[in-house]
């Protein structure tokens, strides 16, 4: 596992408590949604519908986020800091913009262990179910 201190002295990250929120509630599905979020908006800003949509497609279209899941989602990610918002037109509310901030560029790296942790728990746990039921 990745250190994310820089000494032992110094705290940790303070983006890292903010998503242990979603880790230690086992909220996986948040943390999956947030990660997702975050990977893509690092590469190009956007707006929910077209999140939903890279999301699916992405995950060659096992999973695709509904809206009661993904703008809870951005909301927190909004409040913490990981992602700002604006409408793309002022004059009228039609697209909500998401950007990254640098504060959810540095928090990407630790998602990603975070969720292939939970994959590797959840491979081992398919694997044993999948023996413990075998004809």
């Amino acid at each position: 596992m990745a250190d994310y201190k820089k000494d032992e002295k110094e705290k940790v990250a303070p983006w890292v408590e903010d998503i242990n929120e979603l880790v230690t509630r086992r909220q996986w599905k948040r943390l999956l949604t947030a990660t997702f979020v975050l990977k893509l908006l690092s590469e190009s800003n956007s707006y929910g519908n077209r999140l939903e949509k890279d999301i699916f497609a992405r995950t060659h279209n096992t999973y695709k986020p509904n809206p009661n899941e993904l703008y809870p989602v951005l909301r927190l990610l909004e409040d913490k800091g990981f992602v700002k918002s604006q409408w793309d037109s002022p004059d009228k509310r039609s697209r909500r913009i998401y950007t990254i901030t640098t504060r959810g560029r540095q928090a990407i790296p630790y998602m990603i262990e975070q969720v292939l942790g939970w994959l590797n728990d959840f491979d081992a746990l398919i694997s044993t179910v999948r023996e413990e039921f075998a004809d």
